[in-house]
């Protein structure tokens, strides 16, 4: 009988240990349930229009180096090419319409008080997504920057450029999942206020899902690019001396800044407190 009790009594503590570590610290009521979902698909929208915009800006490119150019349409911030163009700003299909479309839509129940700062973000999705365009454009430059110079790739030219577009958008998007993990932790009381703050989040698990130096999303990232960019000689003459690191650096800055302002007014430490 007493080796009985030792056992239930073993277990209702393991019970109780195991509950109080799913849920730590005091609720938190700002952002609300509603306004949470806001803000990560507002993030969400982000990161698919990241992809979005570089996928039509590489198509244009791509179909250009069949003739060896022109490619001048396909950059900002004319964006001239008619397919380009429509890729981008058609007012139904193009890639801002429906990044507006989907903060509009994730944001119908409730706005964040710091997006009201910001500008009519949960109606109409901008300036949001217009910030966000400012962001990308000059990358869509600096990855093609061999056609923007007026010259035409070597095949392997050309698969390290397209290598860099398609690893940004991976990289934002690996990254993003890493910080709403650590938001939808802090918001379920499992991890402390402030702990998903960028650029170095205090949440062992987000920085272990960041930066950790093989499986991280950083090393993942800088090492896609290197591999189809090094060794020296068969990465664009523009690229100079950048290296996958130093891409992922740049991209970086860009997503911890936007990061901020996604997660506005929350306990993140955000830049809009």
């Amino acid at each position: 009988m007493l080796a009985y009790i030792r056992v239930v009594l073993g277990v209702a503590g393991v019970c109780l240990i195991a509950g109080s570590a799913l849920a730590q610290f005091p609720p938190i009521t700002d952002p609300n349930k509603d306004e949470a979902k806001c803000q990560k698909g507002t993030a969400t929208a982000i990161t698919k229009f990241t992809g979005a915009k570089l996928k039509c800006i590489q198509k244009c490119v791509a179909t250009g180096r069949k003739t060896a150019g022109p490619y001048g349409g396909c950059f900002a911030p004319g964006f001239t090419n008619p397919a380009t163009n429509t890729c981008i700003f058609d007012p139904v299909k193009g890639a801002e319409a429906k990044a507006r479309a989907s903060i509009v839509k994730s944001c119908a129940n409730d706005c964040p008080e710091c997006y009201a700062m910001q500008g009519p973000v949960c109606s109409t999705g901008e300036p949001t997504v217009g910030d966000m365009e400012s962001q990308v454009d000059p990358f869509g430059n600096l990855i093609f920057c061999t056609e923007v110079l007026g010259g035409t790739p070597t095949t392997a030219e050309a698969k390290c450029e397209d290598t860099v577009a398609k690893t940004f958008s991976k990289f934002w998007g690996a990254k993003n999942k890493c910080y709403q993990k650590c938001q939808d932790s802090m918001l379920k009381g499992k991890i402390a206020p402030g702990s998903c703050n960028p650029p170095l989040p205090s949440d062992p698990a987000t920085a272990s899902c960041i930066f950790d130096p093989v499986k991280g999303a950083e090393a993942k990232a800088a090492a896609a690019i290197d591999k189809a960019c090094q060794p020296p000689g068969i990465k664009p003459a523009c690229y100079s001396t950048i290296t996958g690191s130093g891409w992922v650096a740049l991209i970086e800055s860009n997503f911890d800044f936007r990061e901020g302002f996604t997660h506005c007014g929350s306990p993140s430490g955000a830049f809009l407190d």
